[in-house]
């Protein structure tokens, strides 16, 4: 698969910050922990590393360097064949031969599979005949033997056949069969890989094994595609699925390589790919590559250039990606059993389904409320009753409507019983235009009037009529387009009566209508010019049917006709659900180390490892360390994974409970296991405090969910903490109250006191946090706690210099725009930015953006600046920079300059450093004269070193 451009909307999730390990969501304060079940003793197969390789992770010789491919471990690698014209993704010339980086791949312990039909420019392929395919693969065959190449995985005779192969060229099943008996023509050992489906592979996989099966030409290495979103992260029941087609077919097993892996959302995010990786480890996939939607020779999003942009990246850097990667490349001895709360989906439903409230806003001036659809309000479409077209021969149908965010097929209403019978008005068809039309017999048998262009945003007044034969159709009371022969009359539409009675929604699986509507009418005649003009400045009541959408809420439209025709609101269903945990996890006797790499939850969590006592010296106690790496950005760069905490665990028959508090779905986490005695020093500065460590009188109690599973009941502690800078810092206190009411109490900080309240806690949830900031000198603090009577328990304090970020489309923006993402599971393309949105386009002399950031005393901090840049592609390749001017309330102006990214919505930081004074001000960025366009995602601020 390659990159194709995202389309935008929005969908808001809710995440915990990873520089704040102990906050958990909100939303999911009184759930259980999910749990990750590790059973050591269980192991499944040897480590092999069959997710590590990547299509494209090789471009040339160094690039890139095998310092940076060693230590994911890769298996296999997807490149060009010999002689190669594909140009991926904008590169000015041919990168990735096969025989250019076999030598590469070999060194690393990688295999290649060559892709045949990348011989070919573009993407998707354009066949250029006979001939010239079967002399090619003739010419690759030959070429690999003779290069001495002993590690090709097998030929991949073809890519994604289900769409990028036209049935103009012929039979799919009949070329493959020929080019399969030419390679073995010349080639009778090297496995042939096939067929390489695309997402919806099930539908083409049955036809292509029976005529595989009948022709004798079945492949040696079975191969598709774990693209999809939903679909995509259910890989074990698709294995599943495919072994019982093997079996029905009298066919294999045979080894598969799932030869491209997630979707555009997942690049360059650790958590999610955390999934794919647990799950094809789980399918006992042969081998798999994470897939190529971006630059190629960068291990598949794991590796930046030095200075970003979109050249060769010789001298690279890693981003957040790479250490799951490194992580997973670490794992020695055996694959074993992980357990996760479900095996399949980006979500688990942790309550019942409820239908968000139907709303109003303020309509046109003059016309009261009006309804608005989609976008970030709940309302989705409006569903008038069945039959209320029955009896209508000419009509009028007219509307306002004020179009928030274009998109090709969305409706302003569709009446019909479906695909074949149906008519409907679309602000923008396939030409571009907008669009009446009417149907018996499907899209075939349309008639149709097209204006001369399509709706524009803002406020628009759009209406149909039709007398006798002629159909009209009218934008802003003038007519933009006309057919003298339509012959059909919403009465021919099922004798009118249609059953699917929509505005905003299509009889196909179109976009919903993001766009507010008001004053929606329908008329048993045509409505003559100068009455068309009428409704352009007075409110209209059609003698069919009339919404004027003047409630203040209720999903009730009700039809002022006189007609009882009341319309039904349907508004987003909210499911409450969080983000799905899964995990991958080794355990090697010989060395009596067990690692789990977990990922894509949200909030607290449980990692429970059983089975210890197939290792051997672990005794009563286990150490546990964890790591965790965020992400940057497909295009941010990782300073390497941030060692959070350790602990010491008490083996009670052979398992450990470790509770991991307020992960983020989007990064990824390590837990090191070993016996106590062997487990080397935890790097970096200590941030986590036990309570059953801190000074006072306390009484100590067991509880699986505590960290080290202990903690204390006490009504004075008193911890001393070691600072590695002087400045603000944010105390998480980890505490249970089951009291039922809140508990007050007093911190005090160096001498300084502030006062606490530790709301109660769930009977599911036992454990929370509670943050606060204080200003910690260089070196030891002194902190204690007091608290009032009552039995609440203190679990620890984790200790984190401060960090907040600061989402750009939460600040002020002028020559500029919103740009917002759909991360539903139908927007397959979608990137990942931080919040779902960010503020674009800041390209002109006046344009600026104010971001408010507080923080809780005067310093200086560091700004950690997530942005993407504009630019051709050539600029890019140059590492043109961009800039910005900055400053402080009314302070001085400094420059920020930023390295180009490899595409738009390609997440990267920038780093500058300001004083902030104590409380909230204002950052400016301003475009003044500096060059280049800049999209801003958001600021991190944080404590300077």
């Amino acid at each position: 698969m390659k990159r194709i451009a995202a389309s935008a909307s929005t969908l808001i999730t809710v995440a915990a910050g990873l520089a704040v390990p102990g906050q958990a969501a909100a939303a999911a304060a009184d759930r259980a922990p999910l749990v990750l079940a590790v059973d050591v003793s269980k192991p499944f197969k040897p480590v092999d590393h069959a997710a590590s390789g990547g299509l494209y992770g090789l471009a040339d010789e160094g690039w890139p360097a095998d310092r940076w491919i060693a230590p994911t471990r890769p298996t296999m690698f997807t490149q060009p064949p010999p002689g190669a014209t594909h140009r991926p993704n904008g590169e000015p010339a041919p990168v990735g031969d096969t025989l250019k980086v076999w030598q590469a791949a070999k060194r690393n312990g990688a295999t290649v599979t060559i892709r045949l039909p990348d011989i070919f420019p573009t993407f998707p392929y354009q066949w250029q005949g006979d001939d010239y395919w079967y002399a090619q693969v003739d010419r690759i065959v030959r070429d690999t033997l003779a290069s001495g190449a002993d590690n090709i995985y097998g030929y991949e005779i073809w890519n994604e056949p289900q769409w990028t192969w036209n049935a103009a060229w012929g039979s799919f099943d009949e070329m493959w069969a020929r080019t399969y008996r030419l390679i073995r023509s010349l080639d009778p050992h090297t496995p042939i890989i096939g067929p390489s489906h695309d997402r919806d592979y099930e539908n083409g996989m049955r036809q292509f094994l029976t005529a595989a099966v009948a022709s004798g030409t079945v492949p040696d290495i079975i191969s598709w595609h774990e693209l999809g979103t939903d679909r995509g992260v259910d890989i074990e029941a698709r294995v599943q699925r495919y072994r019982e087609l093997e079996r029905e077919l009298g066919v294999g097993p045979l080894p598969i390589s799932i030869n491209e892996y997630a979707a555009p959302r997942d690049a360059g995010v650790p958590g999610w790919l955390t999934r794919h990786v647990a799950r094809l480890e789980r399918a006992k996939v042969d081998t798999a590559n994470l897939a190529f939607w971006h630059k190629p020779g960068r291990l598949s999003d794991l590796l930046v250039p030095v200075g970003g942009g979109s050249g060769p990246a010789y001298e690279a850097q890693p981003t957040g990606n790479y250490w799951v990667f490194k992580w997973y490349g670490d794992m020695t001895g055996n694959m074993v059993e992980t357990t996760p709360p479900a095996r399949a989906g980006r979500y688990i439903q942790v309550g019942d389904p409820v239908p968000a409230p139907s709303t109003r806003v303020p309509g046109r001036a003059g016309f009261g409320n009006a309804i608005k659809l989609n976008g970030t309000d709940a309302n989705r479409y409006v569903a008038m009753p069945p039959g209320v077209l029955r009896g209508l021969t000419d009509f009028t149908v007219a509307t306002w409507v004020n179009i928030s965010s274009p998109a090709t097929w969305s409706r302003i209403f569709d009446f019909g019983t479906g695909q074949g019978v149906n008519m409907f008005l679309t602000p923008q068809s396939g030409s571009n235009t907008v669009r009446f039309a009417i149907t018996n017999g499907g899209g075939g048998a349309e008639q149709r009037i097209d204006g001369t262009a399509p709706l524009p945003t803002g406020w628009t007044h759009v209406a149909v009529t039709k007398s006798a034969t002629t159909g009209t159709l009218y934008v802003n009371g003038e007519p933009v387009g006309t057919n003298p022969n339509l012959t059909l009359s919403p009465s021919d539409l099922n004798g009118g009566d249609t059953a699917n009675n929509w505005i905003g929604r299509s009889q196909y699986a179109d976009p919903l209508l993001d766009a507010t509507v008001d004053d929606f009418h329908i008329y048993d005649r045509a409505l003559a010019p100068a009455e068309l003009g009428a409704l352009l400045s007075a409110p209209g009541n059609g003698n069919v049917a009339a919404y004027h959408f003047d409630e203040t809420a209720g999903t009730t439209a009700a039809d002022s006709s006189g007609n009882e025709r009341h319309a039904t609101v349907t508004t987003r269903v909210d499911v409450p659900r969080v983000p799905q945990l899964d995990g991958l996890a080794s355990a090697d006797p010989s060395t009596r180390t067990v690692r789990v790499i977990f990922g894509g939850g949200d909030g607290d969590i449980q990692l429970k490892v059983a089975g210890l006592a197939a290792l051997p010296h672990f005794g009563g106690k286990a150490n546990v360390q964890i790591f965790a790496t965020e992400w940057t950005g497909t295009d941010g760069v990782s300073d390497g994974p941030a060692p959070l905490f350790e602990g010491t665990y008490r083996v009670h028959e052979g398992a450990i409970s470790v509770p991991v508090s307020g992960i983020e779905d989007s990064a990824a986490y390590l837990a090191v296991i070993r016996p106590e005695r062997q487990a080397p020093r935890f790097p970096g500065p200590v941030r986590r405090y036990e309570a059953e460590a801190a000074a006072g009188r306390s009484a100590v109690v067991a509880d699986p969910l505590a960290s080290e599973n202990r903690y204390v009941r006490a009504n004075r502690l008193d911890f001393t903490v070691t600072a590695p800078t002087a400045g603000a810092y944010a105390l998480d206190l980890r505490y249970t109250n089951p009291t039922g009411a809140p508990v007050h109490g007093v911190v005090t900080v160096n001498g300084r006191r502030q006062t606490i309240d530790l709301p109660p806690t769930a009977t599911a949830a036992p454990f929370s946090t509670n943050r606060l900031h204080a200003d910690l000198t260089r070196g030891r603090n002194r902190i204690s706690l007091r608290l009032g009577p009552g039995t609440v328990g203190v679990d620890h304090i984790d200790v984190t210099p401060f960090r907040t970020r600061v989402e750009a489309e939460h600040g002020q923006w002028s020559g500029a725009n919103l740009v917002t993402v759909d991360m539903g599971e139908g927007n397959f393309f979608a990137p990942y930015v931080s919040g779902d949105a960010y503020v674009a386009n800041l390209s002109q002399p006046d344009s600026t953006l104010r971001v408010p950031v507080t923080v809780p005393s005067a310093g200086r901090y560091r700004l950690k600046i997530g942005y993407s840049t504009a630019g051709t592609e050539e600029e890019r390749r140059a590492q043109i920079k961009a800039g910005h001017l900055l400053r402080v309330d009314d302070g001085p102006w400094q420059p920020v300059w930023y390295d180009p990214t490899q595409f738009r919505q390609m997440i990267r930081q920038t780093t500058a450093v300001v004083d902030l004074p104590a409380g909230t001000s204002t950052l400016t960025f301003a475009k003044a004269t500096q060059p280049g366009v800049v999209d801003v995602d958001y600021v991190d601020v944080l404590l300077a070193p």
